[in-house]
């Protein structure tokens, strides 16, 4: 898969991209060029590593608040670790 289109985002005003890792280690944030957004992405993602595209203009403490609202809970649990009801 090409991903040249994609930059890696590690230094941003408010520290996004760190703070991220504190909800999730295996997120980490990417400025997609052909579509002018920035997107949320862990490698551990089935399906592609794509998790949830930003839906503000720019990172700031929305974009935390809208990975912690977003996040499946049982994401990079064993089927075995996971609570049934």
């Amino acid at each position: 898969m090409d991903r040249t289109h994609l930059r890696v985002v590690t230094d941003d005003l408010y520290f996004i991209a760190s703070r991220l890792k504190e909800i999730d280690p295996t997120y980490y944030v990417v400025y997609n060029l052909v579509k002018s957004r920035y997107e949320v992405h862990s490698d551990e993602q089935r399906g592609g590593s794509l998790c949830f595209v930003v839906p503000y203009g720019t990172l700031d403490a929305r974009t935390l608040d809208y990975a912690k609202k977003t996040r499946n809970p049982s994401f990079g649990k064993s089927a075995a670790r996971r609570k049934i009801w």
